[in-house]
């Protein structure tokens, strides 16, 4: 699985100059790459009647664009590896989308909002399953991640009730991540959800029951959705019966990250945690950059408009 646009642009086509740019990861374009792109681009046209959606490469990226309007230009760029039709299926909703806005307000109001009108259009999702029986620490998980203090009390999760986060980017990707219900009546569901993730989050609260239990589950994950990645927690490691991960890992069979999901001082760990395996499944190399400079917020994102 890979989808990776780097940035867009919007820019004016006279002065070969940037209205509007969004960037989603740490490769940079210079200008003269730009320029360069844009040469080859009026040669190309020259000589392709018209023709939209023949991508060109120039210093190792892949750039596609589209004409917004007689006056705008709105560029992608990829890695060289991104499958064009694609590109170009999100490029021509994109072009869509920003002449309805264009046409209906103005280049201030584009320019203003760029960032959050473009990013349906570059975003792909990734489903982040996190399952674990009633009272392991899954909500509380979710509000480790977003920096949140834990819950006061343990209010278990129901079927029709899971907690959902949608707020965070990782590169070109929107995860969203479910706190599955936990309790034995609600599994009958799981396979369905289980078949629709990505990724799943298995946690255990460190005991030696309910650690037995996990077993029972990742078993089952593993039989419902063989092909979907699942990343063993070991949540509660603050407790006196918690079981040391390396016992967990031989107990359940897979390599089980620590964690003490009420201690803000482990969200670095699960943010690292969270960014390496959806780069793992991506298949996109990490720079060495703390988690949060390459994972965004919805709420940052906002900020910066």
């Amino acid at each position: 699985m890979r989808d990776m646009i780097h940035s867009t642009i919007l820019l004016r086509k006279k002065s070969k100059r940037s209205v509007a740019a969004s960037q989603y990861w740490t490769v940079k374009v210079p200008r003269k790459d730009i320029l360069e792109y844009l040469d080859s681009l009026t040669k190309l046209k020259e000589v392709s009647e018209g023709r939209e959606g023949i991508s060109l490469i120039v210093e190792g990226n892949k750039y596609f664009s589209r004409d917004i309007g007689k006056d705008y230009l709105l560029i992608f760029i990829t890695d060289v590896d991104e499958i064009d039709r694609t590109v170009n299926e999100k490029m021509d909703a994109a072009k869509d989308a920003l002449l309805e806005v264009l046409n209906g307000k103005n280049i201030t109001y584009l320019k203003t909002h760029y960032k959050k009108l473009i990013s349906p259009y570059v975003h792909s999702q990734l489903k982040i399953a996190l399952v674990g029986e009633g009272g392991v620490g899954k909500t509380t998980t979710l509000h480790l991640l977003m920096g949140k203090r834990p819950p006061e009390q343990y209010i278990p999760t129901i079927a029709l009730g899971m907690e959902v986060i949608e707020n965070i980017k990782f590169a070109a990707y929107s995860l969203v991540i479910w706190d599955f219900a936990g309790q034995e009546r609600f599994r009958k569901l799981w396979k369905l959800y289980f078949q629709g993730a990505d990724i799943v989050f298995l946690l255990t609260d460190s005991t030696l029951r309910n650690i037995l239990i996990s077993k029972d589950m990742y078993s089952m994950i593993r039989r419902d959705a063989p092909n979907v990645p699942i990343v063993v927690i070991a949540n509660k490691q603050d407790q006196p019966n918690a079981l040391d991960p390396s016992i967990i890992e031989r107990i359940i069979g897979a390599e089980t990250h620590p964690l003490v999901a009420i201690d803000l001082a482990y969200r670095d760990d699960i943010l690292k945690l969270l960014l390496d395996t959806a780069a793992k499944h991506v298949n996109i190399a990490v720079p060495d950059l703390p988690p949060e400079v390459l994972l965004r917020f919805d709420d940052d994102e906002e900020a910066d408009e």
